[in-house]
């Protein structure tokens, strides 16, 4: 029963730490902001104002609306890989805690096969948008 348990909390703290360090190396490379000032550090500048993240041309209004959706495609892709991980993880130790029990293997691999179509189809629907978005989902980096 101790084992049990002490397995269990490990299994959290070491998904605690991987989401932990995840969220720290995506803070580290953010983009600084800038309230005032005059041209913006980065060098960006949408519709002739100095920003930090946005780069589109100013005769187009509508590249900034791409721009910003590029943007959350491309975390919502951070998303989807970092709970995919974490699935892996899961029936991974779901597998090697199964002690050979046919129902329990049965159901991590339908687990593992449905995290792959998942992400299959993510990536068909990731280039679908990357096609339809002018430029692409990376324009303006």
């Amino acid at each position: 029963m101790k084992k049990k348990i002490l397995s269990r909390i490990q299994a959290c703290f070491g998904i605690f730490m991987m989401l932990f360090m995840t969220s720290f190396g995506a803070l580290l490379t953010m983009n600084p902001v800038f309230a005032e000032g005059g041209a913006s550090p980065t060098g960006k500048e949408c519709g002739g104002v100095p920003t930090s993240v946005l780069q589109c041309n100013a005769g187009d209004a509508k590249e900034g609306i791409f721009s910003v959706l590029g943007m959350v495609l491309n975390i919502f892709t951070l998303g989807i890989g970092a709970a995919a991980t974490v699935g892996f993880i899961w029936c991974g130790y779901l597998y090697m805690t199964s002690k050979n029990e046919p129902a329990v293997i049965m159901k991590v691999k339908t687990r593992i096969f449905h995290i792959v179509i998942g992400l299959v189809v993510y990536a068909m629907f990731w280039g679908i948008a990357s096609f339809l978005l002018p430029g692409g989902i990376y324009a303006g980096r």
